[in-house]
This record gives C-alpha cells, structure tokens and sequence, in this order.
C-alpha cells in the first residue's frame, strides 16, 4: 500500500498550521485602507514617469482607490483640513511635477544636443499634462455623442441629395454643351466655304 501524496516518511509530523482569522488569503485583493507604505510607494513610481493606474498597483491598491483617496483629500484641502489624505495629494502632485521637470529638462538638453532624439521626451509631457497639451478644436457641441456627424432627417437627407443630383447634371450638360456647340459653328464654316 502506498502512502498519501506529500507524505514523506523521513519527516515527523507535527502539529497542522493555526489558521488565521479573518478572510482567506487566497481571496485577498488591493488595499482599501492609505497607509504611509502605499503613500510611500505611490509617490516613489509616480516619480520614476508611472501613470497613476500604474503606481496603485505597483503599491498594492487599485486606481479606484486611488483617486477615491485624492478626491477625499482635495475636497480636505478645500474645507482647511489636514489629513493623510491631503498629505497624498501633496506627495503625489509633487512626484508628479518632480517627473515632468526632468523630462523639461531633458528637452532643454536634446535642444543643445544635436544627436538626442526628443520625440518621446515631447510626446511623454503631451500625454503627462495637459499644461504641455495643444488642444483641439472641437468640431461638434459637447452635448453631442455622435462626434463629427450630425444627425439628418431621412427627408431633409433626400432634399440634399435630389439638390445635389440637379447640380450635377447641369453641370455635366454645361460641360457636354461646349462640344455640341463647337460641331454646328464648324458645319456652319464648311457650307460658307463651299459658296
């Protein structure tokens, strides 16, 4: 008879691990409590040029959480208050700032330096922040989800497309009527020539 898998022989028994209260660990998930551990390391990868999606979950928390925690903070820094909350908007606009102000200043360097390529120093302060932005115009009323397009009656759309068929015939005749008019003007000058 063989012995239980994972039974080794060699080794005594002992007592089976105490579980722990609380939720298993096999369910645990992002941290839904700030701590300075995750203030910390959320600044820390924001400093290094990660996005903020990027730096909660490099600190073990989810972006959800993270902006729940900074809109906590700046509705804190309105009322006057002071909290661990405010303290990580300041740390996070902070590293954020101190990334931009590197890649500024690698721009300022690439402009001396000839042989630098600065095209992904550019694009990282356009999509960092939208001070460093150009904005676009936009072509349709904010209101309007459709974007570019407009939203056409089936009738009003026939009367343009009937509108515009009509011009295009006139003009197709007016270009075909120069050449018709050219054969009578020639006839007429051969029978002239004849007489």
């Amino acid at each position: 008879m063989s012995h239980a898998r994972g039974f080794d022989p060699d080794k005594p028994l002992g007592t089976p691990p105490k579980r722990k209260r609380g939720r298993p660990s096999k369910f645990s998930g992002p941290a839904t409590s700030l701590t300075y551990a995750i203030q910390t390391e959320v600044a820390t990868q924001l400093r290094r040029g990660a996005t903020r999606r990027m730096a909660a979950s490099l600190a073990g928390t989810s972006a959800k959480h993270l902006e729940n925690w900074l809109r906590r903070g700046r509705d804190a820094i309105e009322a006057g208050k002071r909290s661990r909350y405010t303290e990580l908007v300041q740390d996070v606009e902070k590293a954020e700032a101190e990334y931009q102000m590197s890649l500024i200043e690698a721009s300022t360097a690439a402009i001396a330096d000839k042989t630098m390529n600065d095209k992904v120093i550019r694009w990282r302060l356009a999509v960092a922040d939208r001070e460093f932005r150009a904005e676009r115009e936009r072509t349709t009323a904010a209101s309007d989800a459709q974007g570019p397009f407009e939203l056409v009656k089936p009738e009003d759309a026939q009367r343009a497309l009937v509108e515009k068929l009509e011009r295009f015939l006139t003009e197709a005749s007016r270009a075909e009527s120069p050449d018709a008019d050219e054969a009578p003007e020639a006839q007429g000058e051969e029978e002239d020539d004849e007489e």
